[in-house]
């Protein structure tokens, strides 16, 4: 047997004394954080699941407390904007409806036209709709307005626009001749003492169809027209592109220009693809032109094309044996608008006997010369009105636009728009001209044609995004204005031509006129009234189609509701799932943490208990000596 001396009984006993204080100091802390461990070595195991708990529960509260209400706030806001936009679009289909129809009292017009003018310019106002300062259907650049705040801003913003239209996109619109409003005696049965009165005005329509810019107010002479159509003959697609001042034209891949050599005669200068080279008969190469050279004939012009490994210019002649060139003709006419045309789309006019079938010729004009010329647009021509934004041609062009199935892309100068306008950066592929820096170049879409997106995503859950944003061009279709502005002048085209019948009905019934006058302001009423007559029909017609348009709109705004109520529907079920997760990984984090307080209280208990018992047993033991135990 081993002898216990009495030093050793007390070490031990402040051992034990010592290790039942460590565990009431360790039952303490866990007392009061009411944890497991108080560091990693007390149980590493659960230190790593803890670590991995809390990154996971973490992850989760900043989708669920943070991405996902940002997610909804903005969604709430481009939802009451589109509503918004779906009450104003509403409110305008009701008036094409009203308007459209066939009794109306000269007040009910007068009602038509406010409503319209205050529609004009609230239309696009929602466009503007911000979240925590960033503007919601402006895509990536959520620092800028869709439309223009200010006419000053406005005015002075300058732009180079290019729209796309297809043939299905041309329609056909009346217009007309002969109208007056200027009732004055001086403007009907001249001035006086005049022994000639002025003639009576031949009021008549005139069916054209057009293609219809986003904007108008065009600059007349920066603009160009390409046409890409498929030849129902060869079944080859081609594309020409005809410039406003007719001194150039794009056929074939080749571009031909009308310059003028040091002795100011014409030549025609071509550039051809890349990878090509011209070898001109009557046409001058590029970029060098002859020194002098004979005006140049009117007549057909060609040139032939070769491929790069079909020419060589080191030797002569510099076309390879046996190379079949590519003939490419253009007709020069030096006393034309249009100087240079091409036979790659030719139009036939049935208006004369036999018919004669043409080049088509592209000229800008002006809408006062249209209407002083009774909108006299030739068979073979496509006029473009650059005050009213509109392309227009008469059935025979037409036709052959649908014959080949064409597509339009029309480039154009933009400079000054009104307060309310739709910025065109987010709609077309666009230059926008700066003053004092560089000009920003905006490509809105691919070499295919297709939208680029601008879609803004936010991470919504692990692994899970959501776009957040709905683009300007989804809600706010740019003809939406147009077609207002074009309600409003009908409608002011009938009150116009009320008043014009009242105030001559008023000049007979009131006046003092010779018998010779009367008669002739009563051929004026008739005119008067066969203007009037026109203008309430075309009212109810031009109402009638755009019930049709303004119910498009509504779809289409309907649809875009639609697909935001989809997504918020999809972020509700990710932030019901994000709040399941959230309490199941709280309940696993507590159940690898958390003590419960139950067994804190015990185990301390115990703890203090086995402490007061070695204290006490530590007492009885200091008091003993060797005699105790003999």
């Amino acid at each position: 047997m081993m002898r216990v001396t009495n030093s050793m009984i007390v070490k031990r006993t402040k051992t034990n004394i010592n290790s039942n204080r460590a565990k009431v100091d360790h039952t303490n802390n866990q007392m009061s954080i009411q944890k497991k461990i108080t560091k990693p070595s007390d149980n590493p195991i659960i230190a790593i699941r803890s670590l991995r708990l809390r990154s996971t529960l973490s992850t989760i509260t900043q989708y669920y407390d943070n991405n996902i209400p940002d997610v909804e706030s903005w969604m709430d806001c481009t939802q009451t904007a589109m509503l918004n936009m779906k009450d104003l679009i509403t409110d305008a289909y009701k008036q094409t409806v009203y308007g459209a129809n066939d009794v109306l009292e000269p007040e009910n017009r007068l009602t038509i036209l406010k409503e319209l003018q205050s529609l004009q310019q609230q239309i696009y106002c929602e466009g503007n709709a911000d979240y925590d300062r960033r503007t919601i259907f402006t895509g990536y650049k959520t620092n800028q307005d869709v439309t223009f705040m200010s006419s000053e801003e406005a005015k002075a913003e300058h732009y180079k626009i290019t729209e796309t239209f297809d043939f299905k996109d041309i329609d056909k619109k009346q217009y007309y001749k002969g109208g007056f409003d200027d009732t004055s005696d001086t403007g009907m049965i001249g001035a006086p003492g005049s022994t000639t009165m002025p003639s009576v005005p031949v009021f008549d329509e005139v069916d054209l169809n057009r293609l219809r810019l986003s904007y108008n107010n065009i600059t007349a002479d920066q603009n160009s027209l390409s046409i890409t159509y498929t030849d129902p003959a060869t079944n080859k697609k081609n594309t020409i592109t005809l410039s406003a001042d007719g001194s150039s034209l794009t056929s074939q891949g080749c571009t031909f220009s009308v310059q003028q050599d040091a002795a100011n005669n014409d030549y025609i200068s071509v550039n051809v693809p890349e990878g090509y080279f011209a070898v001109p008969s009557t046409i001058a190469g590029t970029p060098v032109p002859p020194a002098t050279s004979a005006p140049l004939a009117d007549g057909t012009h060609t040139v032939q094309i070769y491929s790069k490994e079909d020419y060589d210019a080191t030797q002569v002649p510099p076309v390879k044996p046996g190379a079949v060139g590519q003939a490419v003709s253009v007709n020069y006419d030096s006393t034309a608008d249009q100087k240079l045309t091409t036979n790659d789309l030719m139009i036939t006019d049935n208006s004369v006997n036999p018919p004669v079938t043409k080049p088509i010729v592209y000229k800008v004009r002006d809408t006062a010369d249209l209407k002083k010329n009774g909108y006299d647009v030739g068979a073979n021509e496509i006029v473009f009105d650059n005050e009213t934004g509109e392309l227009l041609f008469q059935d025979s062009v037409a036709e052959a636009f649908d014959a080949g199935k064409a597509s339009f892309s029309f480039t154009y100068d933009k400079n000054g728009f009104e307060e309310g306008e739709l910025h065109p950066e987010y709609f077309f592929n666009c230059t926008r001209y700066m003053t004092e820096r560089d000009d920003i170049v905006y490509e809105n879409f691919d070499e295919n044609g297709n939208w680029i997106t601008q879609a803004i995503k936010y991470n919504i859950a692990s692994g899970q995004q959501m776009q957040i944003n709905t683009e300007a061009r989804d809600v706010f279709d740019p003809n939406i204005r147009r077609d207002i502005t074009e309600l409003i002048d009908v409608v002011q085209m009938a009150i116009s031509s009320e008043n014009t019948v009242k105030e001559i009905e008023a000049k007979i019934k009131n006046g003092d006129y010779t018998a010779d006058e009367l008669e002739h302001l009563n051929k004026w009423l008739d005119a008067a009234n066969k203007q009037f007559d026109y203008a309430k029909q075309n009212m109810h017609d031009t109402y009638s189609s755009y019930i049709t348009k303004f119910q498009g709109y509504l779809d289409d705004i309907n649809l875009g509701i639609t697909n935001l109520g989809g997504r918020e529907a999809r972020v509700e079920l990710t932030k019901n799932r994000m709040s399941v997760q959230k309490s199941t990984f709280k309940e696993l984090k507590s159940m690898n943490e958390d003590m419960d307080l139950s067994d804190l209280v015990i185990n301390y208990t115990a703890a203090s208990v086995a402490y007061q018992a070695a204290l006490q047993s530590a007492a009885k033991i200091g008091k003993m000596t060797l005699l105790d135990f003999i």
